[in-house]
């Protein structure tokens, strides 16, 4: 490639260098010439040097720009950086010519952008570096993409709970894995497959603030529940339900929700403040007018205010009416919180009765470090193994060989439990509810209706303890 580059500055002169290296043609522009002769001592390769003004018309007459493939300005003075962009596409039109801008600071980005250059802002690069080391083991990549955290490298740390535990990409939400380094190999995963510690993984997503805790999550080895969906927990109350806050306010100190988004019909955090007295939750506590219970279900809703928790109570009315339609929780994919004031969470059972079981197994170990939990069971109800369907039986292996490797995993088979009892899965796992505080259900994205019952939404709408929802991936996608 043959190389324009305006400038041998301090970034000029070690950017020559390292294109020198790599085999690029250089045409340098320099207008010191001790700074050229410098330059000359030490450079090796394939170049011209021009000592003159690079912001000078007469001098771009006589560079050769029918052979230039790239032109890159690193000049200090944002003013000269704006010449040479207007020379390149408004004297000469040349509008495909690719042009890179080093920059000190935003204060021109609007022009650079109207003349279509590539910026590279030397600060935040900078910047990027310290907070790589800042985060530990994260590296957020210079020039690619939005340079928002959409895109990151991380090292696999060895306590990372994905170390131990296969990944399935489709499974993934708002983050996916691109490539993987291991050693000298590139693995480009497509199926199930296993991190190691050491790995160096390019995470990508269309959620840079679910990327970078997923990253956190790999690189550190701390559970980051509800982060893979989103940071932020969204409830709907009326003035005289705010008694359920207590129970929101336990999940916000105990989980990785960032802030507490609340649709009510009260403006006073002052009412709120009799119900839960810490500062620290007023602060992350972000008041909406009332839309109605449905207004947490809304996707544009959730999409906006980064939704990784969604929360409304359920009370009957009348002998078949209530404040909100638990149908509508299972036509989304967001996890779900239905409060019951049953917190803390210190027994949870888990409910294996649903299309995959195995999707869900992951977000519930998190809960349970999460939450400190002393004694975590796991329960199927159904058929005698030799009546069960293969379909079933293979969906519920995979779900238990998780589970036993997550146990081991956070050394907690003495709090781990499993139950395969058989009986009405409705029936028998309610029963079991008196000696816990937390039903914790798995669920596709599905329409419930009143011909095909749905254990999920059955448990959910019975449970005289608060449910937990987690989304699952379609059981179509079991089978591999």
């Amino acid at each position: 490639m043959k190389i324009l580059l305006l400038g041998l500055g301090r970034f000029g002169a070690e950017i020559a260098r390292r294109l020198l290296s790599y085999g690029h043609s250089l045409i340098i522009v320099e207008s010191d010439p001790s700074v050229v002769e410098k330059f000359l001592k030490t450079a090796k390769g394939d170049f011209k040097i021009c000592v003159g003004d690079a912001t000078s018309l007469l001098l771009w007459e006589y560079l050769p720009l029918e052979e230039v493939d790239l032109v890159v300005s690193s000049l200090r003075n944002a003013e000269f950086n704006k010449t040479v962009c207007e020379i390149v596409r408004g004297i000469f039109k040349l509008y495909d010519l690719p042009v890179l801008v080093l920059a000190f600071d935003r204060s021109e980005e609007r022009f650079f952008a109207n003349y279509n250059c590539k910026v590279l802002y030397l600060p935040e690069v900078a910047a990027s570096f310290v907070e790589g080391y800042t985060l530990r083991n994260i590296v957020k990549p210079i020039g690619i993409g939005l340079g928002k955290n959409e895109i990151l490298e991380v090292t696999v740390s060895p306590k990372s709970p994905y170390t131990r535990v296969p990944i399935v990409p489709h499974r993934l939400r708002h983050w996916n894995i691109a490539l993987v380094y291991r050693g000298e190999q590139i693995i480009l995963p497509r199926r199930r497959f296993f991190l190691r510690p050491g790995d160096r993984v390019i995470l990508v997503g269309n959620d840079p603030r679910v990327v970078l805790e997923v990253a956190k999550a790999m690189a550190l080895g701390e559970p980051q529940f509800p982060l893979s969906f989103g940071e932020n927990l969204l409830v709907a109350l009326k003035r005289r339900e705010l008694h359920y806050l207590k129970e929101h306010y336990y999940l916000w100190k105990h989980t990785r929700v960032k802030s507490v988004v609340l649709f009510t019909d009260c403006r006073d955090k002052e009412r709120v403040r009799k119900v839960v007295d810490d500062e620290r939750f007023l602060s992350a506590l972000q008041l909406e007018d009332w839309r109605g219970y449905d207004a947490v279900l809304d996707r544009e809703v959730q999409t906006n205010h980064s939704a990784g928790l969604i929360s409304a109570p359920h009370r009957r009315r009348f002998l078949f009416w209530s404040n909100f339609d638990l149908k509508r929780l299972f036509l989304q994919e967001t996890p779900f919180l239905v409060p019951r004031l049953s917190f803390p969470y210190l027994r949870v059972l888990v409910s294996l009765n649903n299309e995959n079981p195995a999707g869900m197994v992951e977000q519930v170990f998190e809960v349970f470090q999460l939450f400190r939990v002393e004694r975590l069971t796991f329960v199927h109800v159904g058929l005698p193994e030799v009546l069960m369907p293969a379909r079933q039986k293979k969906a519920l292996a995979k779900a238990l060989s998780l589970v036993e490797e997550y146990a081991k995993l956070y050394d907690a088979k003495d709090r781990v439990k499993v139950l395969l009892p058989e009986g009405n899965p409705k029936k028998v796992t309610l029963r079991m509810l008196g000696d816990y505080d937390l039903l914790v259900v798995g669920f596709e994205r599905k329409k419930v209706g009143l011909l095909e019952p749905y254990t999920p939404y059955l448990l959910t709408k019975s449970s005289p303890k608060s449910v937990l929802g987690i989304p699952t991936e379609r059981g179509t996608e079991v089978e591999t």
